[in-house]
């Protein structure tokens, strides 16, 4: 039999052997925004995705609106600097892969 692939690390966290999902860096319901079509392309629209852990994904749509991920948030670079996600990102790779997180704002971290 062979062996399962081990799965890429989730972008933010870097923890690996967890289900990955698929985070739209500009979020779907803004992308028939007259701003947003002016500043993406459709291309970028589309493809521009980062694979993140469920706890990450949960988090950055806790920390952001879809107006901010797309006016500004909309790199997986710029998400790692704000001082909310950093927090949780250095509280999050100290837990093992299969632990059940719940998201919550980043005071309680």
């Amino acid at each position: 039999m062979a062996e399962k692939a081990p799965s890429p690390p989730c972008e933010l966290c870097g923890r690996d052997e967890v289900e990955l999902t698929q985070h739209h860096l500009i979020p779907k319901s803004r992308h028939d925004k007259a701003r947003t079509k002016r500043e993406f392309s459709r291309d970028e629209m589309k493809n521009d995705i980062a694979m993140l852990c469920p706890a990450c994904h949960a988090q950055v749509h806790e920390v952001f609106s879809n107006q901010e991920l797309s006016s500004y948030y909309h790199t997986v670079e710029r998400l790692k600097e704000h001082t909310e996600m950093q927090k949780f990102i250095n509280w999050i790779k100290k837990r093992p892969a299969g632990q059940t997180i719940r998201v919550k704002s980043g005071k309680d971290f």
